[in-house]
């Protein structure tokens, strides 16, 4: 049986690319509809890669209304991340219309931007994690995609200590063996089961329809 990879080693990869693809994830889990810790992250890495305009063209965010019409979907909130914190201009930034409930969601929308658009120089980025099963989902469609994790960008690239204390604490804790775990179970469904994203993407969106329950073990205990 193929065994899951440890870890996963991105090509070398060049910049600027003409757009990213930045996956969301969970919202807080402390009660509020603000952004988990997961999408804040990846928000932090999507300014990196974008550099005041020298680097990336365009970012992507297509993270549907995860708890329903009601509050703003998962791209509404990082996209306002990153404007109002990151100083990433509205320009920059595109929310499709269409919205994803699962990774093959944003993965697909994705995909259909760039021959729309006529990009041909991509880049993906995800939690670490994450990436034991993103590139399998290209891999089915064909396509030319580069990798590389949240946090491997964060390490290069952010000067602040704070986030460099908060990566080996994120490691460590059960908020990352959740992910892993999730992961897992979704890397092993793609090859031993040959997963159906598109029954997957359509279960998550018929279910999420309005707030969920609060997690009983709160996982965002770090802050950035």
């Amino acid at each position: 049986m193929t065994e899951i990879p440890l870890n996963h080693e991105p090509e070398p990869i060049t910049s600027p690319f003409d757009a990213v693809l930045v996956h969301s994830y969970w919202l807080s889990e402390n009660g509020t509809a603000q952004l988990g810790l997961r999408s804040r992250l990846a928000d932090r890495a999507a300014a990196l890669v974008y550099d005041h305009g020298k680097g990336v063209k365009k970012i992507v965010l297509a993270g549907g209304h995860f708890w329903g019409k009601e509050y703003a979907s998962a791209a509404e909130r990082m996209a306002k991340e990153l404007e109002e914190k990151y100083n990433v201009p509205k320009s920059a930034i595109i929310i499709p219309e269409q919205e994803a409930y699962s990774t093959g969601g944003e993965v697909e929308i994705f995909t259909h931007l760039a021959n729309e658009r006529g990009w041909t120089s991509l880049l993906d980025i995800a939690a670490q994690k994450h990436l034991w099963t993103i590139p399998g989902i290209y891999k089915k469609i064909g396509a030319d995609v580069k990798f590389k994790s949240d946090e491997e960008i964060l390490r290069e690239k952010d000067s602040n200590p704070h986030i460099k204390r908060l990566l080996k604490k994120l490691g460590r804790s059960r908020y990352e063996l959740s992910l892993m775990l999730h992961e897992a179970g979704i890397w092993t469904a793609m090859h031993l089961l040959n997963l159906d994203y598109t029954t997957f993407e359509n279960r998550n969106k018929s279910k999420r329809t309005a707030k969920g329950k609060d997690f009983p073990l709160p996982n965002d205990a770090y802050k950035i």
